[in-house]
C-alpha cells in the first residue's frame, strides 16, 4: 500500500470506523448510484469488492483508497 493510499484508507476508517462499505454506504461516498454500482461490477470495472455467500457485496476500505489514488477524473 503506498503512502497514498494509506492515508486515505486512514480518513476513510476514520469516517466510517469499518474497514468495508456496503453498496449503499460505497454510493453514499463515491456519489455513484448503486445502478450505476452495479454496472460497473458487470462490467468488471471500477473498485474491487467482495460478494458474501448470501449475496451481499462490500467494498473494502484498501480498495477504494487503491481506486481513489488511481482514477484520474476529468472534467
Amino acid at each position: 500500500m503506498s503512502s497514498d493510499e494509506r492515508v486515505l484508507f486512514e480518513v476513510l476508517y476514520a469516517k466510517h470506523n469499518k474497514v468495508a462499505l456496503s453498496k449503499k454506504e460505497m454510493s453514499q461516498e463515491t456519489g455513484q448510484s448503486i445502478s450505476t454500482l452495479d454496472r460497473l461490477r458487470k462490467l468488471g470495472v471500477g473498485c474491487a469488492y467482495i460478494k458474501k455467500g448470501n449475496g451481499d457485496i462490500f467494498y473494502p476500505l484498501t480498495e477504494l483508497a487503491k481506486y481513489y489514488t488511481q482514477v484520474v477524473q476529468t472534467y
